[in-house]
């Protein structure tokens, strides 16, 4: 189900405001992020984990040592392609269920059919976007100069 389903719902029973943005985003990329952490997870070798408990580690030890450091890039990268789901999310949710924000500012902006400030807005989201995305990137490249993105 899209997220933007559960506007009705989430008005309804948290109404406008900061907490109705934050419960658009949790429901469009939550669900998201843990089937991609599971795929990554599932993606890590068997003869890592296999190696690991021949060579006597424990249960905690495979799970800290080898899926945890093994999966860090995949979440991170993950966690990058969520960022641009949240974003979309977090304007349709101003749109309709806020006071403020950019995505209300544009509504408003079409409410009296001022398109210069609708072009600012959306460029704006646009570079927003693109700045986080590039500061996943960087991170991403500081923490895992080992892997290519």
């Amino acid at each position: 189900m899209p997220a933007s389903a559960f506007i009705p719902l989430v008005l309804l029973w948290i109404g406008i405001g900061d907490s109705a943005k934050v419960s658009i985003i949790f429901i469009g990329v939550f669900f998201q992020i843990i089937v991609m952490a599971a795929d990554a997870v599932r993606n890590v070798p068997q003869d890592y984990v296999e190696t690991m408990y021949t060579m006597g580690a424990k249960q905690s030890e495979v799970i800290t040592l080898v899926i945890l450091r093994g999966v860090a890039p995949d979440i991170l990268n993950v966690l990058r392609v969520n960022m641009g789901w949240a974003w979309t999310y977090l304007v349709v949710a101003e749109m309709v269920a806020a006071n403020r924000g950019l995505g209300f500012a544009i509504m408003q902006a079409q409410r009296f059919m001022d398109t210069p400030r609708i072009f600012v807005g959306v460029f704006i989201i646009g570079v927003l976007g693109v700045i986080f995305d590039l500061i996943f990137r960087i991170l991403y490249f500081l923490l895992f100069r080992w892997k290519t993105l």
